[in-house]
């Protein structure tokens, strides 16, 4: 997939370096692999990476309020993708990370004079509701688990740094991001399924959305034939142009798809007869 650049932040390409928390992650990961060379991105996490794509990295911690501020200087826009990614995840994990990270890392791009961030969050925040219902962004959150709950909270930490400190915030309810033969027909999934192609899509739209964009939370699914999330405003204010659809990706990878899944299972099985066996 070919990245176009729009230079709509109103500063020339080489003079707006962004970072990115959370390279290390597989969202991370992704993104630098893909828009290295594209966009002036300085990778960031607490681990080390074993691959940089050849681009900047300095270290950080959600927990170093002082790493943060050293990271963010000199820093246009902050893509934050560094947090506790599992749902399942314990609570004090989340709250050092979702909670009181956040709170480190909006304060820190603040005091670098850092102009957006652009805060991952996850459409975990809303899926409370009820399977048949199409959640809009307009529509109160509604976690179903903590670490849902902790998205709603950086989302609301956004707003503050929006509205009481002028940072231009976009928050990215996320979906389950994955490649196309990993989609199983029929699986409740596919309804919030996020390719990685799409996934580029929409993180660049939003690295170029007009730097007179105050703050919104937008939806981040593919153009899957049902959206249990309304990506309208995301399309529109944001101009997201989602070309996948992860329901006709799961039809065509049907065989691939079971075969990993297979695979997986086998993998699983394996690992707990060595374990018994040791």
């Amino acid at each position: 997939m070919a990245i176009e650049r729009q230079d709509s932040l109103g500063e020339p390409f080489p003079a707006a370096p962004i970072l990115v928390t959370g390279a290390a992650g597989k969202i991370g990961g992704i993104l630098a692999r893909r828009l290295a060379g594209c966009y002036p991105l300085i990778l960031s996490d607490h681990h080390k990476l074993a691959e940089t794509h050849g681009l900047p990295f300095v270290w950080s911690d959600l927990s170093d309020p002082e790493s943060l501020r050293a990271a963010c200087q000199g820093v246009h826009t902050v893509l934050h993708l560094a947090a506790a990614s599992r749902p399942d995840a314990p609570w004090e994990k989340l709250l050092r990370s979702n909670l009181e990270g956040a709170y480190h890392l909006f304060e820190a791009a603040v005091q670098a004079g850092c102009r957006r961030v652009i805060f991952a969050s996850s459409v975990m925040a809303s899926d409370g509701y009820p399977d048949d219902v199409q959640v809009n962004s307009q529509m109160p959150p509604r976690p179903s688990t903590i670490y849902g709950a902790t998205k709603v909270w950086g989302e609301a930490l956004g707003s503050y740094y929006a509205d009481q400190r002028g940072l231009s915030v976009i928050c990215l309810r996320l979906g389950w991001v994955a490649k196309g033969i990993q989609f199983l027909p029929g699986s409740i999934s596919l309804s919030m399924a996020l390719t990685e192609d799409d996934l580029v899509r929409l993180v660049v739209s939003a690295l170029d959305a007009p730097s007179d964009l105050h703050f919104g939370v937008f939806h981040g699914i593919s153009d899957n034939r049902w959206k249990r999330w309304d990506i309208t405003p995301t399309r529109q204010a944001l101009g997201y142009a989602p070309q996948d659809d992860a329901y006709a990706l799961a039809r065509r990878n049907f065989l691939l798809a079971w075969l990993l899944q297979v695979k997986r299972l086998l993998g699983a099985l394996k690992r707990k007869l060595q374990k018994l066996i040791s």
